[in-house]
């Protein structure tokens, strides 16, 4: 059995100090942190309180509201096993701002969104037809959201984005209303931020992450594109290439990221949106003053089961059943040459905010 170090570090401007097993405090991010021999949970930047431990007593339900959990990623980064994971764990409920999604039964048709709160449309239980699966009746629910900024450029808007903005798109979501006989309607609305207790925010090597929305993206393409972007390292970097060619054009792009755009990176805008979302992640969540744990997606593979407890102790659920397999995702390294991974990086240390930084740096060597 592996062992298990939990390390959290509690820090105040300009200084930081260090203790093991238990914390005060009520704002931090804890980091799951994989190698064969220690799970490592590394709280930063948070303010300090005499109230509350790691093992937080706030309940997920105060004068009967119940909390929310985000699932917070940038889209191609294991949202969907996080929460099939958890659903299946601990055969309870999850939660998600997208109500056309959550609104599908196991037939894959439409159906109305069944919202999660009573005053509210938004989220919505994720499977709510599955009869195996109940209400948490304790904990925080894990309730899916992809913010903003992740886009590819139409009209570049997803390159603009503030604290503000980008907390709006984390509350933003749909849900379905209708009958089948008469048909349904997708409605927008937005989440109550009163609601959000915590966070748990997955971060996926960038190089992987890029080359997975590309494939995303292919799928929406019609017959004759698909050909022109075969699913292949040449059809990457071909929708890249024109990818850049219109970004470029883009007057607004121009004025917010210029030395971005005269890089030679396939897919740069990508890579920017990327350090972006997680920029505003982590200032989104400090904002808000939410403990905050990040999980890196390899750690499915190399340790699904220390992944799986971190994860149930922070929602505090309990596990009633197996994990589900997880199957890894491709590694798409050999699609870019050394240089274009040099200046990923090079672009990412000077971008990125330092919480971002130290949780995606070794994914660039450092």
């Amino acid at each position: 059995m592996k062992a298990v170090r939990i390390s959290l570090m509690l820090l105040s401007v300009g200084a930081g100090i260090l203790l093991d097993g238990i914390i005060s405090s009520s704002r931090y991010f804890a980091t799951l942190n994989f190698n064969h021999e220690a799970l490592m949970i590394a709280p930063q930047h948070f303010e300090s309180s005499s109230q509350s431990t790691f093992n937080n007593s706030t309940k997920p339900e105060e004068n009967g509201l119940k909390r929310i959990a985000w699932l917070m990623s940038f889209p191609n980064s294991g949202t969907s096993y996080t929460s099939y994971l958890i659903r299946t764990v601990t055969k309870t409920n999850t939660g998600s701002n997208y109500g056309h999604e959550s609104g599908t039964d196991e037939h894959s048709s439409l159906s109305p969104s069944v919202p999660i709160f009573n005053d509210n449309p938004i989220p919505t239980w994720t499977e709510s037809w599955n009869s195996h699966l109940q209400q948490p009746s304790k904990g925080y629910i894990l309730t899916k959201t992809h913010c903003g900024g992740f886009s590819f450029c139409t009209a570049c808007d997803s390159f603009i984005y503030n604290s503000h903005t980008f907390l709006k798109k984390c509350l933003e979501g749909d849900f379905v209303t209708g009958i089948a006989t008469s048909g349904f309607e997708v409605s927008k609305g937005y989440a109550s931020k009163d609601n959000i207790a915590r966070a748990v925010h997955i971060i996926r090597d960038p190089f992987d992450n890029v080359v997975a929305r590309f494939h995303l993206e292919r799928r929406t393409l019609g017959k004759k594109n698909k050909a022109h972007y075969p699913n292949s390292r040449e059809g990457f970097r071909q929708f890249c290439d024109d990818l850049g060619k219109i970004e470029k054009a883009q007057k607004q792009a121009r004025i917010f990221f210029e030395d971005v755009l005269d890089l030679d990176i396939p897919c740069k805008a990508d890579f920017y949106r990327y350090i972006q979302w997680h920029n505003m992640a982590f200032t989104t969540t400090w904002n808000l003053g939410i403990p905050t744990l990040v999980v890196h997606y390899e750690s499915y593979t190399t340790s699904l089961n220390e992944t799986k407890d971190a994860l149930l102790e922070f929602l505090e659920q309990d596990e009633v059943a197996d994990a589900p397999p997880f199957v890894t995702g491709k590694t798409y390294r050999e699609y870019y040459t050394a240089d274009e991974i040099d200046a990923v990086s090079k672009m990412a240390e000077r971008l990125a905010l330092r919480e971002t930084w130290q949780h995606t740096k070794h994914y660039f060597g450092h």
